[in-house]
């Protein structure tokens, strides 16, 4: 875990306990309302995760994913409350009208949570979206670093890989790409990977859910200091 993904964590934690404060205003005990704000974590995170998905891709493909995101987070919001008046609670229906009641307010939180953590760790976020400039197919092209996958040496060329799966031939050595991307990871002497995307399974890492790549041998132990 980086410095950056734990402070992450302990924004979250602390926007947990501001929210909690905000619910007293209906609900009147402080746990209460503590169990609730935690409840809604995973549709704050939801939203996160979601909208950063979601800029991987174009067009109308993004919008639908936008759409999913909204719904499924919304959705997510009622059934935390739910659960916690029904199962946990045992509050009077009364209290908690102005959250159940009004998918604003739950959006509200929502948003301003996740836009502060945006703007908190900004740069970041900038440094992620910096973009490489490559010739494929004698054409120019720019791609952004937060949609690579992982660059694939094959011989006497490399291809880049995209997360919607678009690959970019080039004469950029995986060395030359090794440099540019210094945040990336060196698994095998043909592919190096985006870490955000990455998980270490076995002797293999999983980049993104659907490549399985293979960690050789003189990689094996930085690659596994990494995630460990």
């Amino acid at each position: 875990m980086t410095n950056i993904q734990f402070l992450k964590i302990i924004y979250w934690i602390l926007a947990s306990i501001l929210i909690a404060f905000l619910l007293l205003a209906s609900i009147h005990n402080y746990w209460n309302a503590l169990l609730i704000s935690l409840f809604l974590m995973p549709a704050a995170l939801m939203v996160k995760y979601g909208i950063e998905n979601a800029k991987l891709f174009t067009g109308f493909k993004r919008w639908l994913r936008y759409f999913f995101v909204a719904l499924v987070s919304l959705y997510w919001g009622y059934i935390a409350i739910t659960l916690a008046y029904w199962y946990f609670l045992e509050l009077k229906a009364e209290s908690l009208d102005k959250i159940l009641i009004n998918p604003i307010f739950i959006w509200i939180l929502i948003g301003f949570f996740a836009a502060v953590e945006y703007l908190i760790f900004k740069k970041t976020n900038n440094k992620k979206a910096e973009t490489i400039l490559i010739y494929s197919e004698r054409k120019k092209t720019v791609i952004s670093k937060t949609n690579l996958a992982f660059i694939e040496s094959r011989g006497d060329f490399t291809t880049a890989i995209l997360i919607d799966g678009s690959e970019y031939k080039n004469a950029i050595k995986i060395s030359k790409w090794e440099t540019r991307l210094p945040d990336f990871i060196r698994i095998h002497r043909s592919f190096l990977v985006n870490p955000d995307y990455a998980t270490l399974k076995g002797n293999e890492i999983v980049v993104h859910g659907k490549w399985n790549l293979p960690i050789s041998r003189s990689y094996k132990p930085s690659v596994h200091r990494y995630f460990n």
